[in-house]
């Protein structure tokens, strides 16, 4: 009986010490704190989505209407993107083949050539693209290789094969037979023959050149572009990459901007609207597939400021260092239908994340002037600048656009020639050709 006795009493005397020694603690933590009224709350930095395939759209298409020089179709226009949509859908149904019959057959470029007889649309796309890109993006089926980064694509509704896959300084092309007829595409083809056109013609030899880069024929006019940076509010920038703002560090610099820091990331907002993201500690990883990575890249983006309206892939380029490697994707924005050669995004990522990004979209205020652009002496202009290595050629030369500082100090978007050649290099050259107005 007294043994029942003491053992309540030790019970009764542990549960009181239990509770003391809770009040105790209790009493020893420092009062909750109200939140501050100014506390910042960050917010939300989301944009405008795209899609990976969005992303890899051409820069131009070039349409061959059989009889007649060919002409091209700039991003912006209607024909353009209902040619795009056409076109994309005839290379998704392609995953619907065999194995066996997307291993397609090669032809040589002199077979190729034949097909700017036309009726063909042809697509030139901004950066070379590999099979471990397009075989996810475009749901191939796993083992999908190309033979060569993939550069152009001729569409030959009425021919067969019906699709060549042209490198950006290969000597062949890949044929691949479309089973079923690409109706929609015949009904586009008919479409761009109503257009109204503009006849362009092929640079010529003595320049080194390859086959099927066209110019336009005729002297044209390009506006010269006003433009400004994205307007944003530095805590909302901010907000979007830390989960707690005040838990940062902020340092003002005399250019006016802010940096926000953690002490493991840093993310610097400017005045003119530039962004700039670093965290050291995933920078240096391992890499993964490139479709992985431009997906990633195109969720990031999403999430940090959002896209312009017409932007496409300029590099995705594998880079391994000592101490590790990384994808690096840059992003040209288009404006007018044509590319600014300068970056607008700029992101670095390896497994372990984003390890850089950076940020800088133009905002179109207005046209303050119009230059005329002629072709007629370009191929002298390009022997002339002395950039091509011997034995290289001409692959590619477009219109495109080039920041420059008006007499304001206001930044503008002047036109060029962007010169690219099939050892891969890139320069650009003077494009106004005629008088200002």
């Amino acid at each position: 009986m007294w043994l029942e006795r003491l053992k309540s009493g030790l019970l009764v005397l542990f549960v009181a010490l239990s509770i003391y020694l809770s009040l105790l603690l209790w009493e020893g933590m420092p009062p909750v704190e109200a939140p501050a009224p100014d506390l910042p709350t960050g917010g939300t930095y989301w944009g405008a989505g795209r899609d990976p395939i969005s992303l890899l759209a051409p820069s131009r298409l070039v349409f061959y209407p059989g009889e007649g020089a060919p002409t091209l179709v700039y991003p912006g226009s209607s024909y353009f993107q209902k040619a795009w949509e056409a076109a994309l859908d005839v290379l998704q149904q392609l995953g619907s083949l065999k194995p066996e019959e997307l291993t397609g057959e090669k032809r040589s470029r002199r077979e190729w050539e034949t097909a700017f007889k036309g009726p063909a649309v042809e697509l030139i796309f901004p950066v070379a693209i590999t099979g471990d890109i397009w075989g996810p993006v475009l749901d191939y089926p796993p083992d999908f290789k190309l033979p060569w980064p993939v550069k152009r694509v001729v569409f030959l509704p009425s021919r067969q094969p019906a699709l060549l896959l042209v490198g950006g300084g290969n000597d062949e092309a890949l044929g691949l037979r479309i089973p079923r007829a690409p109706a929609a595409l015949t009904s586009i083809l008919e479409e761009l023959e109503k257009m109204p056109r503009a006849s362009y013609r092929e640079l010529k030899p003595p320049l080194p050149v390859q086959a099927g880069v066209y110019v336009p024929a005729q002297p044209v006019s390009l506006p010269v572009l006003r433009v400004s940076g994205e307007a944003v509010n530095p805590e909302v920038v901010a907000g979007s990459f830390f989960a707690d703002l005040s838990l940062t560090r902020r340092i003002h610099e005399r250019d006016g901007a802010i940096i926000f820091s953690d002490g493991r990331r840093g993310v610097r907002v400017a005045p003119e609207g530039s962004v700039e993201y670093s965290a050291p500690e995933v920078a240096l990883g391992g890499t993964f597939l490139p479709a992985q990575a431009l997906e990633r890249a195109a969720r990031f983006v999403t999430q940090h400021g959002g896209w312009p309206e017409e932007a496409r892939a300029a590099a995705l380029t594998p880079v391994s260092t000592a101490a590790g490697a990384y994808w690096r994707l840059a992003f040209n924005q288009y404006l007018e239908g044509l590319p600014v050669l300068t970056p607008s995004i700029e992101i670095e990522l390896t497994d372990r994340g984003i390890g850089r990004y950076r940020r800088k979209v133009l905002q179109e205020e207005m046209h303050v002037g119009w230059v005329k652009v002629s072709a007629d002496k370009l191929e002298e202009q390009i022997l002339s600048a002395g950039r091509l290595k011997k034995g290289d050629r001409v692959a590619d030369a477009f219109l495109a656009y080039s920041i420059d500082a008006g007499p304001d100090g206001e930044a503008l978007l002047r036109p060029v020639w962007a010169v690219e050649t099939a050892a891969g290099d890139e320069f650009w050259l003077p494009a106004e050709g005629g008088d200002r107005s």
